[in-house]
């Protein structure tokens, strides 16, 4: 782009002083100047444009898009030249008379979604109906409609235009923070202008996706309950679709979006389409079948509200003990409890024990929904801008620029979303913790992690106290085993428990591989293998936070051909190198891998043995895996003759269905 600009400026500079003075003084011809020389980028040539002659030309680069304008629009031509440039801004001038003077937005509602989409497909959207401690979709989809909740505003404008709409919320909301004013400045725009009948429509109900029709007719203000609603008719599908963890991702990622009441999901309009079209028995509701005295729920963005019990995490611990390998329920029953007790905890381990797979079925077994909860991934170059707030570059209101405004980061936003339910528990999940400069990221956080009930004045935002809801629970997850990373303050420490994962020193832990093996058909000289590599590891001076976790030997693609020589290779023993630099060109000797698979039993399918039986003295009958010691048993054992296990029989092991899905404890790391 930068050479489409260097060729203009010399083209211009190759022109005589009369042709650049004839070009300055006409509109048309300075375009033809610019956009005739070979080579240039046409966004560049109709910017440049735009600087030079503002008065004559719009904030749309694209060719193809103002072609599509003058085409949408071609009714409010006065007098067509078939010159595109011209025609828009005769349009683009008829339409400023028409609303009274006001900036004409061809980049914003609701002229946007007039020419940028297919007429035949329409757009889609997504309305938050559960908001406040309440569920709206029950009573839209009863009544055939659905709101939007706009306290503050007693009437709308005649005539509705875009200006008008501005300029009112602007009025009614103008002790807010700038930064939710201008939400709730685009979603009055986007509900009333932006919105068209045959467009998609849907919304959250509890875990699943309902969706809808816009239909025919004008926005209307209704009062219910004390309480100014813009309502808009909607006829519904008879039934919901599938639960919004079983849509495609891209849909998932895109209905989970917190922040905005109303939010364009046109992108996505042929995926929720398709849902729509999965079963054949799904219509549309009918009028007939519509409630009109359906019992409607006050909705209000400032009615107060009854306290809420407060919010825990509980669970089948048992259940989610057996599911997870573990020998009892003892080490979950006491995360929960330190979890519901101080609200923000840490699971530190080596790499490889599971701690964000864990997490994720803990947050499954808890009824957590994906609207309850939010990953973020701490890394060097994390801030407190990207995670509590900070400014952001964002689109001028009068389209023609960008401006930086003050935007929540995710610690915020579900703060925000945990504040308006304080019955239901919200989760944030940090994924390795201690990769961020945590002192910098968290900020003043820090006093609010001890003192939940306080309110303090953030930095971007000193007008609005914030403070963290008692309902709003932490989860990290630190790898112990990562040397490259600062160790996390005594600040942080206090203000968080750590629990260990360490599968060697966690009782209800110890074995976590071999039951594993029992339930999957795996054989038991996988964990003995594992349990070989941790023991000589310790003997040869490392720490146990260096140890190998249990995930590294669940993949199924140990059951292919060179597998376990490709684990060896690729992941442990690159490992191994590193954590004994200096000494590294013993790691073979230390650790002779392929010697252990072979007195294991665990003859690589890649390797050069023979398919016969191994007949050596080393092959002996191996313990029980129901009579396995910890890590420091094996160490110990690992100093005798070694004794090559084989499959245990008639030892007590998980069921088959207790396998976790896809055979993975966690990642390493």
């Amino acid at each position: 782009m930068l050479q489409s600009f260097v060729r203009v400026l010399d083209s211009w500079w190759q022109l005589t002083p009369e042709e650049r003075e004839a070009a300055w003084g006409n509109p048309w011809t300075f375009r033809d100047r610019v956009s005739r020389v070979p080579g240039v980028d046409d966004r560049v040539a109709s910017l440049l444009c735009l600087v030079a002659q503002p008065s004559s030309f719009t904030t749309v680069l694209r060719a193809a898009d103002r072609a599509r304008i003058v085409e949408v629009f071609a009714e409010h031509l006065t007098e067509p030249t078939g010159d595109v440039e011209r025609d828009l801004r005769d349009i683009t001038l008829t339409l400023q008379r028409e609303g009274g003077g006001a900036p004409v937005r061809y980049e914003a509602a609701p002229l946007l979604q007039q020419w940028s989409q297919d007429p035949e497909v329409g757009q889609a959207w997504l309305v938050r109906g559960e908001l406040d401690q309440q569920n709206r979709v029950p009573t839209w989809v009863a009544q055939g409609r659905v709101t939007l909740t706009v306290g503050r505003l007693t009437q709308l404008p005649s005539p509705v235009t875009q200006d008008a709409l501005s300029s009112l919320v602007e009025d009614r909301y103008s002790d807010l923070q700038v930064v939710k004013r201008e939400v709730k400045k685009r979603d009055v725009l986007t509900f009333v202008l932006g919105m068209r009948p045959g467009d998609l429509v849907c919304t959250v109900d509890g875990g699943t996706l309902r969706l809808g029709r816009l239909q025919d007719g004008d926005p209307t203000l209704q009062s219910v309950g004390g309480s100014s609603l813009i309502v808009r008719p909607v006829a519904w599908f008879g039934e919901a679709s599938p639960d919004i963890k079983e849509l495609p991702s891209q849909v998932r990622s895109r209905v989970r979006f917190k922040g905005e009441d109303v939010v364009d999901l046109t992108e996505i309009g042929a995926a929720l389409e398709a849902i729509t079209q999965v079963d054949e028995d799904i219509s549309p509701i009918e009028p007939d079948d519509i409630d009109d005295h359906a019992e409607v729920p006050v909705e209000s963005d400032e009615a107060p509200v009854p306290p809420a019990a407060a919010a825990v995490l509980s669970c089948d611990t048992a259940a989610l003990a057996a599911k997870l390998h573990h020998a009892d329920s003892s080490w979950l029953d006491e995360l929960l409890l330190s979890l519901n007790a101080k609200k923000q905890i840490v699971l530190e381990g080596p790499p490889g024990t599971g701690k964000t797979f864990l997490v994720n079925h803990l947050l499954e077994a808890c009824g957590v929904t994906e609207g309850q909860s939010t990953v973020v991934q701490f890394h060097p170059t994390y801030s407190y801008e990207d995670f509590v707030e900070g400014f952001r570059p964002s689109k001028s209101s009068d389209g023609n620029g960008a401006t930086l405004v003050v935007q929540p980061g995710p610690l915020k936003r579900l703060a925000e979303e945990a504040a308006e339910a304080p019955g239901k528990p919200f989760v944030l999940v940090i994924d390795e913790i201690n990769r961020a400069n945590i002192t910098k990221v968290f900020g003043e956080l820090y006093f609010l992690l001890e003192y939940r009930e306080k309110q303090l004045r953030l930095l971007y935002t000193p007008d609005d106290p914030f403070e963290l809801p008692a309902n709003l629970f932490i989860i990290g997850t630190m790898n112990t085993a990562d040397r490259s990373l600062a160790l996390l303050d005594a600040a942080m420490r206090r203000r968080f428990e750590f629990l260990s994962m360490d599968t060697g020193t966690e009782l209800a832990l110890t074995g976590v591989l071999a039951r594993w093996c029992g339930a999957t058909g795996r054989p038991d000289g996988l964990a003995w293998l594992r349990d070989r590599i941790n023991a000589e590891m310790r003997k040869r001076g490392l720490d146990s936070s260096l140890a190998f976790g249990p995930s590294y030997f669940m993949d199924p693609g140990l059951d292919q051909a060179g597998g376990l020589d490709r684990l060896w290779r690729r992941q442990l023993r690159p490992m191994l190198v590193e954590h004994h630099y200096g000494d590294h060109e013993h790691v073979d000797a230390w650790y002779p891998f392929s010697t252990w698979v072979t007195e294991l039993g665990l003859k690589d399918a890649a390797s050069e043995s023979s398919d016969e039986p191994d007949e050596s003295p080393a092959h002996q009958p191996a313990p029980a895996s129901g009579d396995r010691e910890t890590d420091a048993d094996v160490l110990s054992a690992s100093e005798q003759a070694v004794e090559s296990p084989s499959r245990a029989q008639g030892s007590e092991q998980p069921s088959a269905e207790q396998a976790m899905d896809g055979g993975h404890v966690g990642e390493p790391g």
